[in-house]
């Protein structure tokens, strides 16, 4: 078999002369080493169980890829994305539509919605709340995704399960038992709500929902686990806390302030602003889906975000690409959010680094206690790295080109090939 000549993504953000690029056994070989293989591409296939998911490359059926590549005339390949933040499991933005959605419907549409998110190319993502043991226990239904298969297939999943707000806490019996009861149920990220967000009225300050005792507290016993936190906070000193306990990443954090970036970046600490859905909630707010009273504290977060992203990233700040979605329509349309990171400020060479890489490195904080011991290393195109990566045929750097499905050329999760344009047979209409 032929291998691919592809520009391949470097971990500055920019891409090689064209180069033979091979995976074989879910790891690719570069250059040399890809001409010693003949490629492969690897049909879909599904695992279950909680926590962090992946599909196993061991057992899939071999396919030549190269029928799809000639039409190919210049390609480039990157990782595979990350969405750090996303809420895979729900589809409505507020919680009380949520909860009119019945237990049969949620699965179908959660599994079709991580179904979508994969074929974007987004091969690994961390729900902050929301995808319960119970969503995932079920078999997802629906039509094939490759030959002889009957499920879906899914990427790679790292879960909170559910968000710990101070009302949880306070029901639990305090954020400590609140925090030992997520980890029981196999959550390895611990998502702490410490500050208000969208729903808090005009004029709502940035305290703390959580102590810095309790804060540390929390960050101390997930790391007993093997798990790690992650705290939304909008600003103030709930981001002073999550910096000072050992957090492992800030979501949100548009109020986030150039001394505070300065030291999460020398804490190591990661940054993921989900930049794009609040400019989604003022759609809704002008559509008159919610209420008009929450568009003041909108325009200020959606003022002040590409000012916190600046800051992270002069600070030498980790930033992460994550979107928040937890709409059906949103699910699938993760890869706008790199235009948006793009739009508050980095470059495109930054914000393929906070898609990519970035990600991956922040989810391997809290690996699976049963994946394999050497799970290989993700978020590069490099030799023996795992080969999850989008392929596309224009540079993914042009205004426009990643968040174009017509650029989308294929995906792979463990060196699995997945069509990002599935036929007709393989979708239909979302249940009713």
């Amino acid at each position: 078999m032929r291998t691919p000549m592809l520009r391949v993504m470097t971990e500055r953000g920019d891409f090689s002369a064209p180069i033979s690029v091979a995976w074989r056994d879910g790891r690719f070989a570069i250059g040399s080493g890809a001409e010693a293989l003949a490629y492969g591409v690897r049909s879909p296939g599904t695992g279950a169980g909680p926590g962090s998911r992946g599909a196993d490359p061991e057992g899939a059926e071999q396919v030549d890829a190269g029928p799809i590549l000639d039409r190919v005339s210049e390609g480039w390949i990157i990782p595979g994305l990350v969405d750090a933040h996303v809420h895979a499991a729900w589809h409505a933005f507020d919680a009380a539509d949520r909860a009119n959605v019945g237990p049969a419907e949620t699965r179908e549409l959660t599994s079709r919605a991580l179904d979508r998110t994969l074929r974007a190319g987004f091969t690994s993502v961390r729900d902050a709340g929301g995808l319960t043991n119970e969503l995932l226990s079920a078999e997802p239904s629906g039509p094939a995704v490759g030959p002889n298969r009957s499920a879906r297939a899914l990427p790679r999943i790292a879960r909170s399960i559910t968000m710990i707000d101070r009302a949880r806490a306070d029901a639990a019996g305090g954020l400590d038992r609140a925090v030992a009861e997520v980890l029981e149920l196999g959550a390895r990220w611990v998502k702490l709500v410490a500050t208000a967000g969208v729903a808090a009225p005009a004029g709502a300050t940035l305290d703390p929902r959580f102590s810095a005792t309790e804060v540390a507290g929390a960050v101390t016993r997930a790391d007993a686990a093997g798990a790690r936190v992650m705290v939304h906070a909008w600003g103030g000193e709930a981001i002073d806390f999550a910096i000072e306990a050992g957090a492992a990443s800030i979501e949100h954090g548009m109020y986030l302030t150039e001394e505070q970036a300065q030291r999460a970046a020398d804490a190591g600490v990661t940054f993921v602003p989900t930049v794009r859905i609040y400019r989604l909630v003022r759609r809704m707010i002008d559509a008159g889906r919610l209420p008009a009273a929450f568009a003041a504290r909108v325009d200020d977060a959606i003022a002040h975000h590409p000012v916190a992203v600046r800051a992270a990233r002069d600070a030498g700040m980790r930033i992460a690409l994550g979107t928040d979605y937890g709409t059906t329509e949103q699910h699938g349309t993760n890869r706008l959010e790199f235009e948006a990171l793009v739009s508050a400020g980095l470059t495109p060479e930054e914000a393929l680094i906070a898609a990519t890489r970035s990600g991956a490195e922040l989810l391997a904080q809290a690996a699976d206690p049963g994946a394999a011991s050497d799970p290989g290393r993700r978020g590069v195109i490099a030799d023996g790295a795992v080969a999850d990566a989008v392929i596309l045929n224009r540079d993914p750097r042009e205004p426009g080109v990643l968040s174009d499905d017509a650029s989308i050329v294929g995906v792979l999760l463990g060196g699995r090939w997945i069509d990002p344009h599935p036929p007709a047979a393989e979708t239909a209409p979302e249940p009713r």
